[in-house]
């Protein structure tokens, strides 16, 4: 199997997994489950994971759940986040959700395991455990430092 082929059919195990576990994936969650997926299990799917605002992204990643979503295979659901002073909406939370059937093969199983463990933690465990064990894939310090402490000056 090509690589290319390996990360579309690993994001629908992953978004199978989250449907059977009754869990959302947003973008930062899958994001930060494939760079533990190449990290920590050493499975090597050439995402080029760069430090980013929240941790570790990968534009490729991006551009493969882009095409799943393009060709009708994963859908994006959005809910309005609002002010809760004002009511406007002042964001949307996105969640990926699979489009379909989906059947796991049974070379899959220790990879489905290992999303089954991380899909069901929530999205701050996730980044603050990423954060901890992967300093240098966050830009957070930067932000921190740099952003936030000059708009309390």
């Amino acid at each position: 199997m090509i690589i290319e082929d390996r990360v579309y059919r690993l994001i629908k195990l992953l978004l199978y997994v989250a449907r059977l576990e009754n869990v959302d994936v947003t973008p930062t969650k899958l994001q930060k489950i494939f760079f533990l997926l190449e990290k920590e299990k050493g499975v090597q799917l050439g995402l080029d994971f760069e430090p980013w605002l929240f941790g570790p992204y990968s534009s490729k990643l991006q551009d493969f759940i882009d095409k799943l979503i393009e060709i009708g295979e994963v859908d994006v659901e959005e809910e309005e986040v609002r002010d809760p002073l004002s009511g406007e909406v002042i964001a949307y939370k996105k969640r990926y959700v699979l489009i379909g059937e989906f059947t796991p093969c049974e070379d899959e199983k220790e990879i489905e395991e290992f999303f089954r463990e991380w899909v069901k933690k929530d999205r701050s465990e996730i980044l603050n455990y990423v954060y901890k064990k992967y300093p240098e894939y966050s830009r957070y310090p930067y932000i921190r430092d740099k952003i936030l402490a000059k708009l309390g000056s």
